[in-house]
């Protein structure tokens, strides 16, 4: 998926939608995170001198080299993402889809959501979609202005 768009759906539609850029980004993110995890667990093997501690060496080489490129490229599409839209947009719908593919790949590779019941599951959904929700307002709207004063005030028309 990402190699097809990055190579066919971003050069032909990335300048003009926004979901292009951010779904690249998004992806590479959830590759960017379980490495970063991956590379604490096989450091404490590495450190341990256990019989596995060469193994554990490289995955961490081969972690290590999977965080740089998904890195670099994903700092590649941020700022193209930035030279065509908003960053205020941008930034919103980013951290929603990054959040969401992040947590899909966590629960994927290291099996996160398996011990948790449904109450702790629904107040983390709804946790997530509040700290959402509440993004997208502050971020849409961080250039509107408004106070109370304005609502007394009547509102009369000129022709």
């Amino acid at each position: 998926m990402l190699l097809l768009l990055i190579f066919w759906i971003a050069p032909a539609h990335g300048p003009t939608n926004i979901m292009v850029y951010i779904s690249i980004c998004s992806l590479l993110g959830s590759f960017t995170v379980p490495s970063t995890k991956g590379i604490g667990l096989a450091a404490q093997d590495i450190f341990h001198n256990n019989p596995s501690s060469q193994r554990a060496l490289y995955l961490c080489l081969v972690l290590l080299a999977v965080l740089g490129c998904s890195i670099i490229i994903q700092f590649r599409y941020i700022n193209k993402a930035l030279e065509c839209f908003d960053s205020s947009v941008f930034g919103a719908i980013y951290y929603v889809v990054f959040t969401s593919l992040v947590l899909l790949a966590s629960a994927i590779l290291f099996r996160e959501w398996s011990n948790v019941g449904v109450v702790d599951f629904l107040g983390m959904a709804c946790g997530f979609t509040t700290v959402s929700i509440g993004i997208v307002l502050i971020q849409v709207f961080k250039e509107f202005n408004f106070n109370i004063g304005d609502l007394n005030k009547p509102n009369m028309k000129t022709d």
